[in-house]
């Protein structure tokens, strides 16, 4: 709870930078207080710091995600364990420096030696496409469209990515992914 107004100056900046783009993506009240302080109690909360600044921010969720039940496409999983990243965000004060990429770096070493989880699934905005490059540069594949559940979003399908973790079993591959 100590680091939930860093936390909640980085959503703010990343606020910004999305409203400064015409981005139409954390305009209305999400992600605000009450679901930053959910994320800190639940454990999902994960920060990248130096010298106690901290620099990012994700929340990073396992188990059944309600927006990820439907999906317009294929995941490449299916009826396997994952983790779904969601409310990534950095520091404005240190854009350009490779951050998020490596906050996602680090999430993968992480679920890399949990024996349970076989990916990490996901989305972000069609108009967000500064996220969605530092999705796929770093190892996720695009996999369809997603709509938000609980958000007040209303008829907003969010592009959707999946990356294997090095625990996937083939038995729970998504075979119609891999046909021509």
């Amino acid at each position: 709870m100590a680091d939930l107004p860093q936390i909640e100056s980085i959503i703010r900046d990343g606020r910004e930078l999305l409203a400064a783009q015409s981005i139409d993506q954390w305009q209305g009240t999400y992600p605000n207080t009450a679901v930053m302080v959910d994320d800190i109690h639940q454990g999902w909360t994960v920060v990248l710091e130096e010298n106690d600044e901290i620099l990012g921010t994700a929340a990073v969720i396992p188990g059944i995600d309600v927006s990820y039940e439907q999906i317009e496409g294929a995941w490449l999983t299916q009826d396997s364990p994952y983790l779904a990243i969601h409310r990534v965000a950095v520091s404005s004060h240190h854009h350009g420096r490779g951050l998020a990429g490596e906050l996602f770096q680090r999430l993968f070493a992480q679920a890399d030696q949990s024996a349970d989880i076989e990916s990490i699934r996901i989305d972000t905005h069609p108009d967000n496409r500064g996220m969605q490059h530092v999705i796929k540069k770093n190892g996720f594949t695009e996999t369809g469209k997603v709509e938000l559940k609980g958000m007040d979003l209303q008829g907003v399908k969010d592009f959707a990515y999946e990356r294997l973790t090095a625990n996937v079993k083939p038995a729970h591959l998504n075979q119609a992914v891999f046909t021509k």
